[in-house]
């Protein structure tokens, strides 16, 4: 039987525009009518799982900014997770010469330390609230605590960039391609992957009890997690296979996850 049913965000969950459609909504409404339980698993802020949880009038499990923060639905945090701020300020610093869009993600707010044409247009694509500090790579360890650092751009200047960071800071950094063009730095250890094992913990269920569903390289070690893992069909190859399942949408892997309860009640 399964209890958990865990969704992505970005082109998983979300369509092009950045919502959620009728057809997901409603395939979410079904697996809490069955008793279901679900949960979001995302690179974004938790704020922005709250608006989606509050859009689906639902009360979900929370797993943002890839594992660093967790919420179970009484709200009740279960991690929290960020950077020193000296090493927050020297990955920031030592991405410059990439010619990349960078941001550094707090809990519930994501900063630049100035708003060019680049940040403006991916805050308005990604539909992401940014905020303009120019005092904010001074302000890391004492009044902003940096979960994440996040950039954006050529995919060559990105790979680039990962293997620098690796080379300097080998075992305390993780990274993640996070969507297209877009890599994550993350404090070790930290996962959507083990964001997941915290919660079902938790929640004293067994990972053969979990269902997932994601897109991209950050969703793998989720993937990797449970016998019921769902790739997306718009999945780069490598990512799909790391799950046992190809679907084109959620509501196509909410209809097995029924079907499947279905089967294990009638055994």
């Amino acid at each position: 039987m399964i209890r958990l049913f865990v969704s992505d965000l970005d082109n998983t969950l979300f369509n092009d525009e950045k919502t959620v459609s009728p057809e997901n909504k409603e395939a979410l409404r079904a697996l809490v009518d069955e008793g279901v339980q679900v949960c979001l698993a995302s690179g974004r802020m938790d704020k922005e799982l709250v608006n989606v949880m509050n859009e689906l009038n639902g009360t979900f499990h929370r797993i943002s900014q890839n594992g660093a923060f967790i919420y179970n639905t009484s709200n009740q945090c279960l991690l929290s997770s960020h950077f020193d701020g000296d090493t927050a300020r020297e990955l920031f610093q030592m991405a410059e010469p990439y010619q990349l869009a960078g941001f550094i993600s707090q809990e519930d707010s994501m900063f630049v330390p100035r708003k060019n044409e680049m940040v403006k247009q991916i805050e308005a694509q990604m539909r992401m609230p940014i905020e303009e500090h120019a005092e904010v790579l001074d302000c890391l360890g004492t009044s902003i605590h940096a979960s994440k650092l996040c950039y954006i751009g050529d995919m060559d200047e990105i790979r680039k960039l990962e293997r620098a960071v690796k080379e300097r800071f080998p075992g305390k950094v993780d990274s993640f391609i996070s969507d297209r063009h877009c890599i994550d730095f993350m404090p070790p250890g930290i996962s959507k992957g083990a964001g997941l094992k915290k919660l079902i913990d938790h929640l004293g269920i067994k990972e053969e009890e979990v269902a997932c569903i994601g897109d991209s390289y950050n969703d793998i070690s989720m993937l990797r997690l449970t016998p019921h893992s769902f790739a997306m069909a718009v999945a780069d190859d490598a990512v799909k296979q790391e799950a046992t399942h190809v679907a084109s949408s959620v509501a196509e892997a909410v209809r097995w996850v029924l079907a499947y309860n279905k089967q294990a009640v009638t055994k």
